[in-house]
This record gives structure tokens, C-alpha cells and sequence, in this order.
């Protein structure tokens, strides 16, 4: 590869040592110098070097989306996108256009809604998503995607009825006659997904480029996700992900391993770490539980506004461990989805009981409720783990009335969880929420929506710093797939990856953050998006 300077920049390296820069010297995908814009020109630039003047603008280390769905992003943008449905009218309205325009035969696929926006929050019902689509089968995913709301000809197509059993990590939604009342709980849902028809390769390769171009556009350099419940095996997350540098596509994909492929994984020869610059396998995904949306987040009390419920384990305490140990016996991490304290303390024990089989770091995703006496275990453990700031935006205030009281202080508490020395990476969790990392750091400095000027924030004693919230998707990002040593900050020797804005993203002033432009994302050393 040639050697290319960018100079002229106003440079966070995120390494302390040596703060600021103005310049970067890359050669052979890595950074080779970085320093003033003088000694770089007079060191490295001689005749035949490639040189790109950033005329001021602002240059971070390559941004990471430490969790995300990067083939499900594509499809919201390829989807009927009820993200922006803030009543239950609104939503069927587009329910019953999308269903007049959707072919015999075919699906209505929604995705994203969110009842706790609606004056009434109530989500729409079997009934109702009958009267605006009777012939075609509907299935419409929430927000937090663990709960589905569906017709009776999708109940019919999936050959799902009043007499089909709860399966044992799942819940039939029924009303108090014992009749379905078209919503599905986690698993349940295995039926509907399964009667859809199948997508073609170039359907996810196209869902997988797309989610791919919007994220360079927003400055992303490198994405964790876990795709392979969209692709339906190994081989054909290999087939969609390989060849994009080829293609055009330059962006970094760290992918976890969901356990039901662990054996397929196994036998196509892969362990934890393998891959190469652009695709990486990292920990194998385990679920212990579900959503606070849906009150299947495990909590270690009762909902606040339902204490017949707990929530959900989607494991038992022993079948977690079995999973955990399975992964073990591949020499791999895991990453194990945690959101209420109980599913978070059952996580607890089982790492303790099952030491470490890899260099990569276990993780905990989401840990939107941690206890302080569970905080100090974490940090006794080879764990990291993945938050996503924006969850502040879409679930407060709703939130406090769901959570028992005392729990409240220890909900999105981040900041103490990253002041304790555990490490932490941000993500989005898109689709559930917007890829944007921006968004994602105004959520972290904030705790609030952007539209909420004036407003102190939720628990705003947890507000992070600009420089904190930049860390979580730059070095964090890089920490919880221990990759530290290779990307999340700008140094010699480290990835050529980096982020390049139009304004200061540690600007004290957050309404910055909304204006911020990308306007070069450079990974490996290749300009692979600007403006």
C-alpha cells in the first residue's frame, strides 16, 4: 500500500500521553507516525506520498458500535418502519398501506414499535391487526425485539393456536379467556419466523451492504454484531460478509456467535479470534433473559406496575452454565444478554463457576440494571461490558414506573459501572435503536432526548463526560473485543482507522454533538467514505 499522509487536522488521539496531534503518516494499513503537521511532511513526506489536507477538521481514532445488528439495520431500512408511529391509529394506518401494497402470499413485516410512545400505551392487538390486514399475515416486531404482535392468518400460517403450549423460553400472549391476543413473547416467536419465506443470498448481502454504507456514512469504522440468526448458518454469514473490500465495502465486522450454531461454527474449523482484518469471530451470544419493555427482563423483584411477574429466564440457572461450558469446551469467551439484576447476578455465578477459555474478555450486554454488590464482583472477573447510551432516551420515564423503587438507583447507572474500572463500550443495539454514534454520546453527556433542552437529565448524577462518552465508542469499542492493542486509539503501529468530523465532538456544549457532520471514514488506511 502507498504511504499517505493527513495533516493539516486537529487530532484526539485518546492517548494521554500524547494528547493532540495535527498529523498521521500511514503506510501498510498502519499508523506509522503521528505528530505536527510540520514534522510529519518534513519526516515522511517525500516525493511520491499521497497527501490529504483536512483542513482543520477533526479527526478521532476509528469509532466503534460495540453492539448491533448490522444485517437487521439493513432491513429497517429496507422495512416498514414503525419507529416513527407515536399512536396506535398511526401504526395500523401504516400496517393496513403496507398491506393493500404487499403481493398474495407475502408477509407484512414491521419493525420497531414502541407502545410506551402512544397517549394509551397499549400495543395493538390480534383483533385489530385483523380488521386493517384479514388476508395477509402479519408480523410487526417491538422495539426491543423480543416481542412480536401478530394476525390470525400469520397464527395460521405458522400453525400456531389457542391449544399450542408456551414453549418453555417463550410466551403465547393470550387474554383472560385463554384466547391468543397476537402478541409473542422471546421464543414463541420461533414458529412465525420460521414460516416466513426464505431470503435469497443477494436479499441478505443487499440487507448487509446497506447496513454497512450507513454506518461509514456516520463515522463508524468497525461494528460488533450478531447476524447469524439473519443469515441462518456460518457458511452464509461467510458468503454475505466476504469479498467487500472487493466490492467496494470497507468496514470492520466483529461477530458473535449465536450457541445454537456453536457446533456448525466448530466444524467449519473457526474458533474465537479467527478471521482476518475485515471479518473477526468473537464470543458465542447466550441470552439470559429479555427486554424491560416487554417485562421479561429478569429482575429480583416484582415489576413495579405488575408484580404477578419477575420476568423471564430464558435459561434456567443449570442450562445457562451448560451453554457457558459448551462455549468453554471451544476455548471461547462469551457474551451473555443480561438486562435485569437477577438475569445479571445468574450471569455472575455461572462465570465464576466456568474460568475463562480465551484471550478475549467474557461480556455482559446491556446490564441496564446492576446492583453495586454485582458491579464489585465484575470487576473481580475477566469481563467487559457493552451499554447503549440511547437507551436513556427511549426509556425513560416510562421506566421508573415499570422498575420496583429500589432498583431505580441502580438502573443505567454507567458512570459508577465505568469509575469502577470495569471495561465498557458503547453501542447502539441498532435497530432497536439509531445507528448514529453521535446520538449515542449526546445520550451518554445528557441522559436525556435531544429534543429535552433544559432538562437535567435522568439520574444526572450519571452524566458522563464528552471526553468518557467518546472513549465508550473509540477504545472501549476495541477493549471488549480485545483488540486494544490494535485499534482505539491513534498511534504508531495501531490500524490506520480513523473518524473524521466537521466540529469537536468533546465540545462541552452537547447541541454540538446534533450538528456534527462525518465527512471522511478511513479504515485500514482506506478512505472508505466521505462526504
Amino acid at each position: 500500500m502507498e504511504r499517505r499522509i493527513f495533516y493539516n487536522g486537529r487530532i484526539t488521539t485518546m492517548d494521554r500521553r500524547t494528547p493532540q496531534a495535527e498529523a498521521v503518516c500511514v503506510e501498510d494499513h498502519r499508523i506509522v507516525a503521528v505528530g505536527s503537521t510540520e514534522e510529519i511532511l518534513l519526516q515522511t513526506g517525500r516525493a511520491g506520498v499521497s497527501r490529504i489536507d483536512l483542513e482543520g477538521a477533526f479527526v478521532y481514532p476509528g469509532l466503534t458500535d460495540n453492539h448491533l445488528h448490522l444485517m437487521g439495520h439493513g432491513m429497517k431500512l429496507s422495512m416498514l418502519d414503525l419507529s416513527g408511529a407515536t399512536s396506535k391509529a398511526s401504526l395500523l394506518r401504516k400496517v393496513e398501506e403496507c398491506a393493500r401494497m404487499t403481493p398474495e402470499g407475502k408477509w407484512v413485516l414491521g419493525l420497531n414499535w414502541n407502545e410506551n410512545r402512544f397517549p394509551l400505551p397499549e400495543p395493538p392487538t390480534l383483533a385489530e391487526l385483523d380488521a386493517v390486514s384479514p388476508d395477509r399475515p402479519v408480523l410487526l416486531t417491538r422495539v426491543c425485539h423480543h416481542v412480536q404482535a401478530v394476525n390470525s392468518k400469520a397464527c395460521q400460517v405458522a400453525g400456531v393456536s389457542r391449544d399450542t403450549p408456551d414453549p418453555k423460553d417463550g410466551k403465547l400472549g393470550r387474554d383472560v379467556h385463554g384466547n391468543l391476543n397476537g402478541l409473542i413473547f422471546e421464543n414463541a416467536s420461533r414458529p412465525f419466523l420460521d414460516a416466513l419465506p426464505a431470503r435469497t443470498l443477494d436479499e441478505l448481502r443487499g440487507f448487509a451492504r446497506k447496513g454497512a454504507a450507513d454506518a461509514l456514512s456516520k463515522g463508524l469504522t468497525c461494528v460488533h454484531t450478531d447476524d447469524l440468526r439473519s443469515a441462518g448458518s456460518v457458511d452464509t454469514l461467510l458468503a454475505i460478509y466476504r469479498g467487500w473490500v472487493e466490492e467496494g465495502t470497507a468496514l470492520r465486522t466483529h461477530h458473535l456467535v449465536y450457541h445454537p450454531f456453536l457446533d456448525q461454527f466448530r466444524e467449519a474449523g473457526w474458533k474465537g479470534g479467527d478471521g482476518d482484518p475485515w471479518i473477526r469471530f468473537g464470543a458465542v451470544k447466550i441470552f439470559a433473559d429479555g427486554s424491560l419493555g416487554g417485562r421479561t427482563a429478569l429482575l429480583s423483584r416484582p415489576y413495579a406496575d405488575d408484580p404477578a411477574t419477575r420476568g423471564l429466564a430464558v435459561h434456567s440457572r443449570v442450562e445457562l452454565e451448560e451453554r457457558v461450558r459448551q462455549a468453554r469446551a471451544a476455548g471461547m469467551a462469551v457474551a451473555i444478554h443480561a438486562i435485569g439484576d437477577e438475569a445479571a447476578e445468574r450471569v455472575i455465578q455461572v462465570l465464576k463457576a466456568c474460568p475463562p477459555g480465551s484471550t478475549i474478555p467474557d461480556r455482559l450486554i446491556h446490564g441496564q440494571v446492576l446492583r453495586e454488590d454485582q458491579i464489585r464482583q465484575l470487576c473481580r472477573l475477566p469481563v467487559a461490558v457493552d451499554i447503549q447510551p440511547r437507551f436513556v432516551v427511549s426509556d425513560f420515564p416510562w421506566v421508573r414506573e415499570r422498575l420496583p423503587e429500589e432498583l431505580h438507583r441502580y438502573a443505567y447507572a454507567w458512570k459508577t459501572l465505568i469509575e469502577s474500572g470495569v471495561p465498557v463500550g458503547g453501542g447502539s443495539d441498532a435497530p432497536i435503536e439509531p445507528l448514529d454514534p453521535l446520538l449515542g454520546i449526546h445520550a451518554a453527556v445528557t441522559r436525556r432526548s435531544p429534543e429535552m433542552n433544559g432538562h437535567p437529565g435522568y439520574s444526572p448524577e450519571q452524566r458522563l463526560t464528552p471526553y468518557t462518552a467518546l472513549r465508550l465508542f473509540t477504545l472501549g469499542g476495541a477493549q471488549t473485543a480485545g483488540e486494544a492493542r490494535e485499534r482505539g486509539t491513534i498511534l504508531p503501529g495501531k490500524f490506520a482507522d480513523l473518524s473524521i468530523f466537521d466540529r469537536d465532538l468533546l465540545d462541552p456544549e452537547p447541541a454540538s454533538l446534533l450538528e456534527a457532520k462525518a465527512l471522511m471514514t478511513v479504515v485500514n488506511g482506506q478512505i472508505a467514505w466521505w462526504a
